[in-house]
């Protein structure tokens, strides 16, 4: 879809733009705007998310009626339960070489780069996709933070391969006005609510300073129209249930013959019943049809489709089935929704290399003294980024015994490293690791050295005692 000016809008509602144009006031105003459409989606998925629903729109019942709006949140569920399924473990991220990986690790501590992860998992399961945002501090220090696709998006280049040209970000004052900053691979431009470019300043990364981070190759949210639709019905069905709960409570009581005089028919009246002369007795509720199993079954089948569509494990099943399960079986009862993690582990490993890449240049990463020799000895220079290792961990219940023995079972067949992450329920960092154990080892040689007879020490013996 074309915009206004030079810019157009891709599949997937990702901005594209001529790679050897620059952006102009009007291409800018038309890329804000169309983002600004679109975030009326994203704004409705976090409403979601937060509790508010289609059910508290309704019109009101008429008559007094029975009007319940009960509102259940499964959007906050299903987010919930497969981002804790996905990142409820902190992904270990490491490199070989000691001396980058120190470095590494206190970029991700400074930026606490896992919990940001987490809650980047979150965003794309509400919106669809989400941004990492570098910047530097006051300390001229590298950080990262998150930046939600509701006010800011990335403009690629209309090339096949779509490299990042602009990341736009921007907010609206106390006056209601648009302010924000336009940053490309040399420069950070301002600009006001009439999107006039203000005076630029040189981007000390040398890159596009945000990456994108999506929840599929589509950018569709974890719950779509389709899933809402299910969500809506689910609560409405629910709801007019409490309605028909309510209307018995509220039920008249019918009441035929016997002396009635007009006092006590006026305060039967007060108290809900109808009472009418005849020659004959009764008394019984009027109620209207009774429609609980078919409400029934429309909830269970509604719930299902629900599960099944987003292909997120309902707990409740699982609980439902008794105490005594292997990790095994419940592994297999969340196949579906290992299958969903899988497709978003290889979507943001990819853009953890990204933003890592960039990470990398502007802290100009350098070799411990023996990566240095290798690399003199065999000639070439190995890319940090090529070295990364990034492992996603699945949160599900873990049998230690079973890790260790799979663990003890790998001795002499793997490298060292490879065996503790077969122990992932114990071992954080495998490089950190293997670390501490050849701490212990020397600490233990040590000690037996010295505890050893055979390492008599002579000194303060003279030359006569030590012949004998």
């Amino acid at each position: 879809m074309a915009l206004d000016g030079k810019g157009m809008v891709g599949e997937n509602d990702i901005f594209l733009f001529p790679q050897d144009e620059q952006l102009t006031s009007v291409d800018l105003e038309a890329f804000v705007k169309e983002n600004e459409r679109i975030s009326s989606t994203y704004r409705r998925n976090m409403e979601m998310y937060k509790g508010r629903y289609d059910i508290e729109k309704e019109p009101k019942k008429p008559l007094n009626k029975p009007d319940n709006r009960i509102a259940i949140n499964f959007a906050k569920y299903l987010v919930n339960v497969f981002n804790g399924f996905f990142a409820g473990v902190a992904p270990q991220i490491g490199l070989k070489d000691e001396k980058q990986n120190d470095e590494l690790q206190s970029f991700n501590n400074l930026s606490s780069v896992p919990d940001k992860i987490s809650d980047l998992a979150k965003l794309c399961s509400i919106y669809g996709r989400a941004y990492m945002f570098l910047y530097r501090d006051e300390g001229a220090q590298l950080r990262a933070t998150i930046s939600a696709p509701t006010n800011s998006f990335i403009i690629y280049d209309d090339s096949v391969s779509h490299k990042p040209m602009y990341f736009v970000r921007y907010t609206k004052n106390k006056d209601d006005e648009f302010v924000g900053e336009v940053h490309s691979d040399n420069e950070s431009i301002p600009f006001n609510n009439d999107f006039e470019l203000g005076e630029s300043e040189a981007n000390p990364l040398g890159k596009v300073p945000a990456i994108e981070f999506m929840e599929n190759d589509e950018r569709l949210p974890l719950y779509d129209n389709s899933t809402i639709s299910v969500m809506n019905a689910i609560n409405k069905a629910i709801s007019q249930k409490a309605n028909d709960t309510d209307a018995i409570a509220d039920a008249y009581l019918f009441f035929k013959g016997g002396d009635l005089d007009e006092e006590v028919i006026k305060n039967m009246s007060d108290n809900r019943v109808i009472a009418i002369a005849a020659g004959d007795s009764d008394a019984k509720f009027l109620e209207r049809p009774n429609g609980d199993g078919t409400q029934e079954n429309l909830l269970n089948r509604l719930v299902r489709n629900l599960f099944q569509t987003t292909m997120v494990t309902n707990l409740d099943d699982i609980n439902a089935t008794g105490n005594n399960q292997s990790g095994y079986s419940i592994e297999l009862k969340m196949q579906a929704m290992r299958s969903l993690a899988a497709v978003k582990e290889r979507k943001f490993v990819i853009s953890l290399r990204k933003m890592y890449r960039v990470v990398f240049e502007f802290l100009k990463l350098k070799k411990s003294l023996k990566g240095q020799l290798k690399d003199i000895v065999t000639g070439s220079i190995d890319d940090p980024v090529n070295e990364l290792k990034i492992t996603f961990t699945r949160n599900l219940p873990k049998n230690i015994e079973l890790e260790a023995n799979v663990a003890k079972n790998l001795e002499g067949i793997v490298s060292k490293q490879t065996q503790l992450k077969a122990l992932p329920s114990l071992v954080d960092d495998p490089q950190e690791e293997m670390e501490l154990m050849r701490q212990e080892e020397s600490e233990a040689l040590d000690n037996a050295v010295k505890n050893n007879p055979a390492s008599y020490q002579f000194e303060g013996v003279d030359h006569n005692e030590k012949q004998e």
